[in-house]
C-alpha cells in the first residue's frame, strides 16, 4: 500500500480551502446505465471498471486537481444532506459508508444526479451516485466487486469509489470488528465516537483514534512522510506541490 503521507498526491495535491459552495441539489435522474445481466453471479460480472462511460479525456493535473476537489465537495456536501455517516480516511479519493446506510442509498438514491457549482467550476456539472447490484454480497470472495458504489462526476467521468463498512459476525477477535471487502479491518472502538472536522472546506466525521488507524494500516512513517509520486508537501501553503525536477 502507498503511504499516507500522499493523502494523496491524486486528490490532496492542492488542498486549497475553496469559498462556501452551492449546495448540491438533486436533478433529473440519467438513464443511460452500465448493461447489467440477468445473473449477477460472481466472478464472470464485474460492474465498476477503472475507466466509465462518461470518461472521454484525460485532464492536466492542475485542471484535475480542480475537478477531484469538486467531486470530494460535492460528495461530503450531499451525503451530509442525505444523514449519511460519511467515513473519509483512506488515501486516495475513497471513501467509506455504514451498511445500513449503503441499503439506504440502494433504495431510495441509486441512480440520482446532483447539481453542483462553485467558483472554480462556475458552469456547474452533474454528479451522479450508482450503487454496484453486488453490494448485498458481505463477503469477501467476489474480487470483482470489492466497489459498492461510485460518486461520479458526469462531465469528466472522474469518480469517487464507496464501499460499505460492515460488522464481521463470528470474527475470530470477538465482537465490534468493522470490515470491507477490499480486506480492511478495524474495530469500532477506533472509529467512534466520530470527530468533527473540515476537508476541503467541507464539514466531515473522522475515525476518533485516526492516527492509530492509520499508523496500523500503513506504517507509523505514513504519518509524517513528506514527499510521495513526485510530490512534495508544503507546510506553508499547507498542501501537496509538485517536486523541484533537476535541471539535466
Amino acid at each position: 500500500m502507498k503511504a499516507i503521507g500522499v493523502v494523496v498526491s491524486a486528490l490532496c495535491a492542492a488542498c486549497i480551502t475553496t469559498g462556501a459552495a452551492m449546495p448540491a441539489t438533486p436533478g433529473a435522474s440519467i438513464a443511460e446505465r452500465a448493461e447489467v445481466p440477468d445473473k449477477l453471479d460472481f466472478p464472470e460480472y464485474k460492474y465498476f471498471h477503472e475507466s466509465n462511460r462518461f470518461m472521454k479525456y484525460q485532464f492536466k493535473e492542475d485542471y484535475q486537481k480542480v475537478l477531484i476537489r469538486g467531486l470530494v465537495q460535492t460528495y461530503l456536501s450531499t451525503f451530509r444532506s442525505l444523514g449519511i455517516q460519511i467515513m473519509p480516511w483512506d488515501l486516495d479519493a475513497d471513501v467509506q459508508v455504514t451498511e445500513a446506510d449503503m441499503f439506504y442509498l440502494a433504495a431510495y438514491h441509486n441512480m440520482s444526479t446532483y447539481y453542483f457549482k462553485n467558483e472554480e467550476i462556475p458552469e456547474g456539472r452533474l454528479y451522479l451516485l450508482e450503487i454496484n447490484p453486488h453490494f448485498k454480497h458481505r463477503e469477501t470472495d467476489d474480487k470483482q466487486n470489492v466497489i459498492d458504489a461510485r460518486w461520479i462526476d458526469t462531465s469528466s467521468g472522474l469518480y469517487i469509489d464507496i464501499t460499505a463498512a460492515r460488522y464481521a459476525v463470528n470474527h475470530e477477535k470477538g465482537e465490534g470488528v468493522l470490515f470491507d471487502k477490499n480486506g480492511h479491518e478495524y474495530r469500532d472502538t477506533y472509529l467512534y465516537p466520530l470527530r468533527d472536522t473540515t476537508f476541503e472546506g467541507v464539514p466531515v466525521k473522522i475515525p476518533y483514534s485516526y492516527k492509530e488507524m492509520l499508523a496500523a494500516e500503513y506504517g507509523d512513517k505514513a504519518l509524517t512522510n513528506k514527499f510521495f509520486n513526485d510530490h512534495v508537501y508544503d507546510e506553508n501553503q499547507e498542501q501537496w506541490v509538485l517536486a523541484a525536477q533537476p535541471d539535466w
